[in-house]
């Protein structure tokens, strides 16, 4: 029998070990602020394959409930990125919640091609 991982638990390690790896790097480079801001974004992004998840199971279209999801990511890290460093920090943790959006598809990608 074939062992499948979970493609949202192996999105959320990936990112969780990339956000590590961006916040102490660009630490160490003197850009403390720039990368904890993708770290943020990486830790956060995530959640989507969760929220996804779970509307599924919601009798409302998809896409809908994809629109929902996009803007409560998009408000959380406005807030986060206001609330923490200003506006100007906004731009790199959006990077980083796309660049958890790009892990994601690619993990679901190879797994729906192992499968």
């Amino acid at each position: 029998m074939k062992r499948t991982r979970d493609p949202v638990v192996t999105t959320a390690a990936v990112c969780a070990g990339a956000a590590v790896l961006v916040a102490g790097l660009g630490t160490a480079l003197g850009y403390w602020r720039v990368a904890v801001a993708l770290a943020l974004g990486l830790a956060v992004g995530p959640v989507n394959g969760f929220l996804a998840r779970g509307a599924l199971g919601v009798d409302l279209a998809f896409g809908a409930t994809s629109m929902a999801r996009l803007l409560l990511l998009s408000g959380v890290a406005l807030g986060l990125a206001a609330g923490l460093f200003g506006l100007q920090m906004v731009p790199f943790v959006l990077l980083g919640i796309g660049a958890a959006q790009l892990v994601l598809a690619v993990v679901a990608g190879v797994s729906a091609v192992r499968a």
